[in-house]
């Protein structure tokens, strides 16, 4: 799969940084805090850009970095949350083998 590229957008007029991770998926925003919007895919739940308000009254490094612990954060939950899922599915397979009903069909 070809690396995706971010795009970058300031709107100087209404002073917000739009910051997209070129993500295909229909997003939701989740305010950080008063200046931060982290935007989330509305199927998979994983970044798909973010927002800033107001940058220029803003430490843009010490913001993105912060923004970019919130972001590995939040991949790192949702790779738990998959874990946790495949663990589901596979005793699901396992009891569904091991129902006496189902034995002779087939």
């Amino acid at each position: 799969m070809a690396m995706k590229k971010p795009t970058i957008d300031y709107d100087k007029e209404a002073d917000v940084l739009y910051v997209s991770f070129g993500i295909d998926e229909p997003s939701y925003c989740e305010p950080l805090n008063s200046f931060v919007l982290l935007e989330l895919g509305a199927f998979t739940r994983q970044p798909t850009g973010f927002r800033v308000i107001r940058p220029r009254k803003r430490d843009i490094n010490k913001m993105t970095v912060k923004v970019g612990k919130i972001i590995q954060r939040r991949i790192k939950t949702v790779e738990k949350e998959l874990q946790d899922r495949e663990e589901v599915v596979k005793n699901a397979i396992k009891q569904i083998g091991q129902m006496k009903e189902l034995a002779n069909v087939g």
